[in-house]
């Protein structure tokens, strides 16, 4: 039988991933970077504030952005791949993006703080299949077919108000940590026909629950958040470096432009 694995454990990996934090860039540099007057500008900006320096400054070409991004992912996995001790917990970390596929399996999560991030990220997935399904004047059907179970927001209740008013709705999120999300996403979908803020806000909530990891001392939780913080830096280096590149309005992008983990 093999040897259960302490948190202790994890005293070597956890060193290594606060290292690698202080290379997380701000949230503030990418706003600046997407101010930028040209994409080569918001490169430099991004590079200074970044670990990948010289690679990124070499792109000049959206196919370019692409291999860099793709190198750059495939070195992170390798990172945690090594540091994870528990392959299970690596295996969610992979899919942590991918909710509809790990649902059926979070009874193997044992700790609290791997479980309810699966479940406010399945209540997210839920809510915007919700928000789609009744934007788009679909039968209630539809979302019964596409709903996630194992969330904290159960299957009859997004029914039960199936034909309300979509701004009513923010009432029964009330009690949630949800409400924002909604009234916001809304209001931006309705005014501008995009889910823009409401994925940004959904991005919040999750970089707002992983900084929880930042207390913990010794075990694989600071692996996970900071593998996800860097995920999501990813996102918004093509978010905002092919945004220059083809010259996107710099309002459009900022709105896009989430919380980080530093």
């Amino acid at each position: 039988m093999a040897a259960k694995i302490s948190p202790l454990d994890y005293a070597f990996a956890v060193g290594r991933v606060k290292a690698l934090e202080n290379y997380l860039i701000p949230a503030r540099i990418f706003r600046e970077a997407a101010e930028a007057p040209d994409f080569k500008r918001a490169v430099e900006l991004i590079s200074e504030a970044g670990k990948s320096t010289d690679r990124l400054r070499e792109v000049t070409t959206s196919a370019g952005l692409e291999t860099f991004l793709n190198l750059e992912q495939s070195a992170l996995d390798l990172i945690l791949k090594e540091l994870f001790l528990d392959k299970n917990l690596y295996g969610f970390y992979q899919e942590a993006e991918e909710v509809a596929k790990t649902a059926g399996s979070l009874q193997l999560l044992e700790q609290p703080f791997f479980l309810d991030f699966f479940r406010l990220k399945i209540d997210l997935a839920n809510l915007k299949i919700y928000l789609r399904c009744r934007y788009g004047e679909r039968a209630v059907s539809q979302f019964e077919e596409k709903f996630i179970p194992g969330g904290r927001l159960e299957k009859k209740s997004f029914i039960d108000n199936y034909n309300s008013n979509l701004e009513g709705f923010a009432q029964f999120l009330k009690t949630t940590s949800y409400e924002r999300l909604w009234r916001e996403g809304l209001n931006f979908l309705l005014t501008q026909e995009s889910l823009a803020v409401f994925e940004r806000e959904s991005e919040n909530l999750v970089m707002d629950y992983l900084q929880s990891a930042k207390k913990v001392t010794f075990g694989p939780e600071p692996l996970f958040a900071y593998g996800l913080a860097r995920r999501q830096e990813l996102k918004l280096i093509r978010l905002v470096v092919l945004g220059r590149m083809l010259n996107i309005p710099v309002l459009l992008l900022k709105e896009r432009i989430s919380q980080t983990y530093v």
